[in-house]
């Protein structure tokens, strides 16, 4: 059985969209029990009429860590947050992974502290899950997707390795193929962050580094792992996201005053738009994760509805069998 800690009170939303959200990955894949912390009484109210009361267990969290908090100091003060307790819970074994729609500061921190580092990593990345048009390699890895805003280019050959580890099982792939984020093709483009960091990875031999890939390329599935500092990396998570939802919903826009559509016709194109929609804003993932932990910390979107959380807890699942973790 695999469990997992999960924190229900944060997120915009509170408890009954991290219940909720939970308690449906429980009924989608049944080898899965889920370790709620919060308010007992909240959590009971929030339980639907599906659960199962065998594979939940109810742990009293009186604090809560928000994002107005001094990330470190909460951490330190506010022992028992569901965020902290959630967190110990997986350094004490009583959990397999962690999933938060919390303060992402303070689960670094906590995860840091209680869980500790992978050793060869010296500062953990931002991971995000993000998908392609490519129906041979439908995902890549965006890897530091804003964890560290000053990174060194040492940091990236050792997030290409420990992602590689990963993305063979969670992206089922044998040789995930590497790509340095940059403004062109050429060895010899970029910044001389971006230069360091490409005569690095072409130095690594265990990784398939394919060389540097450019922004209007990554949609298109040319790589499993695309590497990249936490600025920039941010920028392009933020761009594909809102770029894709703003596209998306302006052509549905345009499409449903289409008067020439007879209903049947509308209604078939609405939900192919929409499932365009789920799939490049991430609501059919989920969460990111963070790379250099020596377990699962899941972290979600603040804004993420039932259904987001649910494939959160879903991919906190699978990288919780996920042999990389074990094998480092």
């Amino acid at each position: 059985m695999i469990k997992i800690a999960v924190d229900t009170v944060g997120g915009d939303f509170g408890v009954n969209t991290t219940v909720y959200g939970a308690c449906l990955a429980m009924e989608e894949q049944k080898d899965l029990s889920c370790l709620f912390f919060g308010s007992p009484r909240e959590i009971k109210a929030a339980l639907p009429e599906f659960s199962d009361m065998n594979r939940v267990k109810i742990i009293e969290s009186n604090n809560e860590i928000t994002d107005d908090d001094h990330a470190l100091k909460a951490v330190r003060r506010k022992q028992n947050s569901a965020l902290v307790r959630g967190i110990k819970a997986v350094s004490e074994g009583q959990a397999d992974s962690f999933i938060s729609a919390g303060s992402s500061g303070a689960i670094y921190l906590a995860s840091m502290f209680y869980i500790g580092t992978i050793e060869g990593i010296e500062r953990p990345a931002a991971v995000s899950i993000l998908p392609t048009v490519s129906k041979e390699s439908p995902y890549y890895l965006l890897i530091d997707a804003g964890a560290n805003i000053a990174s060194k280019p040492k940091y990236l050959s050792d997030y290409g390795k420990f992602g590689s580890a990963i993305a063979k099982q969670l992206l089922g792939v044998t040789e995930p193929r590497v790509g340095l984020l940059n403004i062109g093709t050429e060895p010899s483009k970029g910044d001389d962050f971006r230069k360091a960091a490409y005569a690095n990875l072409e130095n690594e031999q265990t990784i398939n580094f394919i060389g540097n890939v450019e922004p209007t390329d990554i949609l298109k599935g040319t790589n499993e792992i695309v590497l990249t500092d936490g600025f920039t990396g941010n920028i392009l998570l933020k761009s594909v996201e809102g770029t894709s939802q703003i596209l998306l919903n302006d052509l549905l826009a345009v499409i449903t005053t289409e008067e020439s559509l007879d209903k049947k016709t509308l209604a078939v194109v609405e939900r192919a738009i929409q499932q365009r929609v789920n799939r490049f804003t991430n609501e059919d993932i989920g969460g990111g994760f963070i790379l250099g932990i020596k377990a699962p910390i899941v972290i979600t979107h603040g804004s993420a509805d039932e259904k987001m959380f649910k494939n959160s807890v879903l991919t906190a699942a699978r990288l919780a069998v996920n042999n990389a973790f074990k094998d480092y």
